[in-house]
């Protein structure tokens, strides 16, 4: 739940590289998502390369994957907004490289802010776009967001490196050295990045450290890696209206300073008794100094500031039987701890200490098993029991895919359990804290086809998500509640394709029906992209890109409850191998400077042109 819904119970709150280098495979780097076992074929896949025009942030990657909403609620100085099919956004589960990076010390209640990473460092994504807390436990309510990034290749030494600038002074710089052997490899990237005039009044500074070593070692392989990250940032503060609307022209400053670390050792896929270990640790130190939002139709929302700093370690371990060539059993256990403490005040014309410190702990074993009676189906259940200081929580997960012939065509059903513990901000915050919250929970039931041909592949479904016992804010309590419960039915189509061997193809389309017993902010009923791309020539790709959405509710303290256009911004891109070492890229973004803002106050950039120079040695 956002700072506006605790302190004041606005009816309309929230209920609470694209042109990197290839990389080399490794088979240590394998993250199963969905299942602990195999993919299941309604996981979402990103290329390996994800597709945009030069994204200025991995906000943009998001955007153009199926069933997701991603946005910043106040320009590139603002936080991220990410939704998978119109869920709240801290009811995803965010994972780096298999390590877990949501904050539930945050007044959002979790989350990530996806504005930290810089897309040259991304490898892929993948979405799991449904109830997962039997595979991955607490924090998947409606899925998960996992982020695969670049991987070390095997055998010699390669250095590069880009800059990109843009006509509104956003510029961004990242080095990359790969060294080698025939069986590892160390990958160290860095980069930086800071904006210009994309947004009035919004700013933000990006540096960024990525190291990688992967290594055989006999039959068993390792990976590990580090990933420090640090930002500055200001703008107008969230619900404030914005640069168009804020009465006080003072604006936020946050700094953001975090750490992802993680490492895999595991067995060949192909032995019969497949042991994984991974260990995860992550860091997060947030500040900010946000200022008064005079009051509008809402009620004035006073000055804060706030030093938080959170950690969570993370270890799991399972072993894969292979029991027959038709049979597998997985069975594990994890064990998480996380840690939050922060201090602030809150000024209510005399300054108001706000401190809360909190440990939560957390051991769970899982099992998991997918059968094969016939060849052209497929059966996987998993269920997985979470043990918290006095209570337990226990999920199921199950799908089914039918493969009928050799048609490329596969139908797939779905059924999965989740559960979110309270945030510690909830459970901990003096003002509104509520130690007696109970964990949020959903249901998710889906249905679908997918089908390949040739080049073509096409996969659409129909799904129903039910969530109940959210946490809300009661005005009269003045204190954090179990009470709200919210529907979403949909249905999702996504495609992509080659036309020839010159021109490729993809885009998506979601369409979701909200039941919902407060409004939801920032959910319009329909989004989607849609890209093409044209290879005249081996060196040359020439393309155009957009994305698209309807009109949805929003609220801030100036104006109250307003309805936002939808819109349709398109973009254009070009790549030119000028050499082996050279690659020059070029984009226009928003071509037809639409206008429209994702937060009430906040304009989206206009027309903005953005250039990269590439370097590969």
């Amino acid at each position: 739940m956002n700072r506006i819904g605790f302190l004041l119970a606005l009816p309309a709150t929230m209920l609470v590289p694209a042109h990197a280098e290839a990389a080399g495979e490794d088979r240590a780097l394998i993250v199963v998502e969905g299942s602990r076992i195999e993919t299941p074929t309604a996981v979402i896949n990103s290329s390996a390369q994800p597709e945009t025009a030069l994204p200025p942030n991995a906000l943009d990657l998001l955007e153009t994957l199926p069933d997701v909403r991603a946005i910043s609620t106040g320009g590139a100085g603002g936080t991220s907004f990410v939704s998978i099919r119109g869920a709240e956004p801290n009811f995803a589960q965010i994972m780096i490289d298999g390590v877990r990076v949501s904050n539930p010390s945050s007044s959002q209640g979790g989350g990530f802010d996806f504005a930290q990473i810089d897309p040259a460092m991304i490898e892929g994504v993948t979405i799991v776009p449904s109830s997962s807390s039997a595979v991955y436990g607490s924090d998947a309510l409606s899925g998960v967001i996992a982020i695969r990034l670049a991987t070390p290749t095997r055998g010699g030494i390669t250095a590069g490196g880009g800059f990109i600038g843009d006509s509104k002074s956003d510029h961004s710089a990242a080095a990359r050295f790969n060294f080698g052997w025939d069986n590892g490899g160390t990958l160290l990237t860095v980069s930086r990045s800071e904006t210009g005039d994309l947004a009035g009044g919004s700013t933000l500074d990006r540096r960024q450290a990525l190291m990688r070593v992967t290594q055989g070692a006999g039959r068993w392989d390792f990976s590990g890696f580090a990933m420090l990250g640090d930002s500055e940032r200001s703008g107008f503060p969230e619900s404030s209206g914005g640069p168009l609307f804020a009465a006080n022209r003072a604006v936020e400053r946050r700094g953001t300073r975090f750490l992802a670390t993680g490492f895999s050792l595991r067995a060949p896929n192909e032995d019969a008794v497949r042991p994984v270990l991974r260990v995860g640790y992550y860091d997060d130190n947030v500040r900010a100094n946000t200022p008064v939002i005079f009051p509008g139709v809402f009620s004035a929302v006073p000055a804060l500031t706030s030093n938080t700093d959170y950690d969570r370690l993370q270890v799991a371990g399972d072993v894969r039987f292979r029991l027959t060539d038709t049979f597998d059993l997985l069975v594990g256990a994890d064990f998480q701890r996380e840690r939050a403490t922060s201090t602030g005040t809150i000024d209510f014309g005399f300054q108001l200490p706000t401190f809360f410190a909190i440990e939560r702990k957390q051991l769970s074993g899982f099992a998991e098993a997918a059968w094969r009676p016939l060849p052209d189906l497929k059966l996987v259940l998993a269920g997985r029991t979470d043990w918290l200081r006095d209570k337990a929580e226990t999920t199921a997960q199950a799908s089914i895919e039918y493969s009928p012939g050799n048609r490329g065509l596969t139908l797939f059903a779905g059924y999965g359990e989740g559960f979110h513990l309270p945030s510690l901000f909830a459970l901990s915050f003096p003002l509104t804290a509520n130690p007696n919250l109970k964990p949020e929970r959903s249901i998710s039931w889906e249905g679908g086809a997918r089908w390949e041909s040739g080049r073509t592949k096409i996969r659409a479904s129909l799904f129903l998500n039910d969530y109940t016992n959210l946490i809300d804010f009661d005005p009269v309590l003045f204190t954090t509640v179990n009470r709200s419960a919210t529907m979403i039915k949909g249905a999702s189509i996504s495609a992509e394709g080659k036309i020839g061997p010159q021109v490729e193809w993809n885009g998506s389309f979601t369409l979701l029906d909200f039941d919902s017993e407060v409004p939801l902010r920032s959910r319009p009923d329909r989004f989607g992209h849609a890209r093409i791309a044209w290879r005249p020539i081996e060196t040359l790709r020439i393309g155009g890109a957009a994305t698209f959405n309807s009109d949805y509710v929003e609220t801030s303290v100036p104006t109250g409850v307003i309805e936002l256009d939808g819109h349709v911004a398109f973009d254009l891109f070009a790549d030119w191998q000028a050499s082996d070492i050279l690659t020059l890229s070029l984009a226009m973004r928003n071509l037809g400077d639409a206008k429209w803002q994702d937060a009430v106050g906040f304009p989206a950039p206009g027309r903005v042109l953005r250039a990269r120079i590439g370097l590969k040695f």
